[in-house]
């Protein structure tokens, strides 16, 4: 994209609450010149299509964090004061017991799938007992305990496969928000098309409404000197008329057509567009072939298909995983000091002359184990579906570009066909205007030929429209509109 042209833009656009930022028209007009490009740059700035659509993929992100906080650090803390006057069961507990607490500890689990458990506690204890040879006493303990699992959730299988799942969902989001963005661009350029498409038809029903009232003031005029036929003359006039109620219509479809493109770029109702382009200003020589490998190098649904199928091939790893049973190597350490004073207590962990060392195996396995091969048996389903969908959508790409090439090609001959039917019936008329000088023509073969003039005039605008359109249309089967504006996957 062009960095200076889009701030421009967008200075135009925050500017147009401004009065005397552009030349008005009337009182609640700016007129705003734009190009197909600077329709584009407005769209990717302004609509609100592409907003949504960017909101959308950012919301989808926010997922990921989301996943990845199986791995966040947790802290953890006790501190407490407990007093105990409870009556015991033997006179050599004490009466009274004073006890606080302490603790600080820290869980992690790492991508390996380890869990690591981290307490440090610290007790002060005082009794009223005399059968305490400690009173008080404060006990400080250090305890680190790691879990590794070995068949369900290999190594953090499981743990890292969720999180792969959600990147894969995430990467479909994207695409998807790059598609409507794309299609809200292409729906502002078809509308700008449009309009320069009502403008042409304006003007030519305008240039012609010129010539039925030059046509029916020659006949008016020779109605005066006796030369022509009161019907010739009411005829010459109801054409008028009815040109004038043509160019009334046309005046209508521009003013939609501006407000449609408005309403694709967001912009106030005060502004009035006018185009700078003429059609067609497209051209499209792309061969079959070339489209085709347009597309599957570009296709925004066959790529989510690839990601879809390499998501269910993980989701299918972590569901074969599941059916393990759960098996746990678990290592602890622990030591501690005993002291009155807290800091020899401290320095008795420190010394590691106290440990205390326990590893284990944890075993856990359901028998049946129905809904770990209920989820495997759907896994694999879903697997074999997102193979059949991958299938369907290369066959629906082909389907797109054959349509579309067509449309495109038989647009092309279309438009010079038109051209050349427009050249013969301005030729036909411009003849029979000669032949109406010397009398030798009427009034019926006059309007019959402009009226076949204009449709002509408008038929080879249509197909210019036609034919723009019909490039945007393969552009938006391939995907490929995106790059060829400048904003890159």
């Amino acid at each position: 994209m062009k960095p200076l042209k889009i701030f421009f833009l967008t200075l135009v656009i925050v500017s147009l609450s401004s009065p005397g930022s552009f030349s008005q028209e009337s009182e609640r007009s700016y007129v705003l010149p734009v190009s197909a490009e600077d329709v584009r740059l407005i769209a990717i700035n302004n609509s609100l299509d592409i907003k949504l659509a960017q909101l959308d993929a950012k919301i989808k992100g926010t997922e990921l964090s989301y996943k990845k906080s199986i791995f966040d650090t947790f802290i953890n803390g006790e501190i407490g004061y407990t007093d105990d006057q409870r009556k015991p069961a033997s006179t050599i507990s004490g009466s009274k017991n004073i006890t606080n607490t302490y603790d600080f500890g820290i869980d992690k689990k790492l991508k390996s799938g380890t869990d690591i458990d981290i307490n440090f506690t610290n007790n002060r204890e005082w009794t009223n007992s005399s059968f305490v040879s400690l009173n008080p006493y404060h006990n400080s303990e250090i305890e680190v305990t790691l879990t590794q699992p070995v068949a369900k959730n290999f190594f953090g299988l499981i743990d890292r496969g969720n999180i792969e799942l959600v990147r894969q969902e995430i990467k479909n989001a994207d695409l998807d928000s790059y598609s409507k963005i794309e299609e809200a661009i292409i729906s502002a350029e078809k509308a700008y098309w449009k309009m320069v498409l009502a403008g042409d038809e304006f003007n030519i029903k305008k240039e012609i409404l010129k010539k039925s009232i030059r046509f029916f003031n020659q006949y008016r005029n020779k109605l005066k000197i006796g030369l022509a036929e009161t019907g010739d003359v009411l005829a010459a006039e109801a054409n008028m008329h009815t040109r004038e109620s043509e160019l009334l219509m046309a005046s209508n479809d521009l003013k939609t057509t501006e407000e449609l493109l408005l309403l694709r770029l967001n912009l106030d109702t005060k502004i009035k567009l006018v185009p700078k382009d003429r059609l067609p200003i497209m051209t499209n020589e792309t061969s079959f072939i070339d489209s085709l490998r347009i597309a599957f190098e570009n296709r925004r649904d066959y790529i989510s298909m690839e990601n879809d199928i390499e998501a269910k091939k993980i989701k299918l790893s972590m569901k074969s995983n599941s059916m393990f049973p759960e098996i746990d190597l678990k290592a602890t350490f622990a030591t501690n000091g005993l002291d009155p004073k807290y800091y020899t207590a401290l320095k008795g962990i420190l010394e590691d002359s106290n440990p205390k060392y326990y590893v284990g195996v944890e075993f856990k396995y359901p028998l049946e184990n129905n809904q770990a091969e209920s989820e495997h048996e759907k896994a694999v389903l879903e697997k074999a579906k997102a193979i059949v969908n991958m299938q369907k959508t290369e066959r629906q790409i082909i389907s797109d570009i054959d349509e579309k090439f067509r449309n495109l090609s038989v647009n092309r001959i279309n438009m010079s066909k038109m051209k050349r039917v427009e050249n013969l019936q301005e030729g036909k008329l411009s003849q029979e205007e000669k032949r109406f000088k010397y009398g030798r023509s009427n009034s019926d073969t006059i309007i019959r030929y402009q009226e076949d003039l204009l449709n002509a005039r408008i038929m080879t605008k249509r197909a210019y429209y036609e034919y723009t359109a019909s490039i945007l249309d393969l552009m938006n089967a391939e995907d490929s509109f995106l790059k060829y504006v400048g904003i890159e996957l």
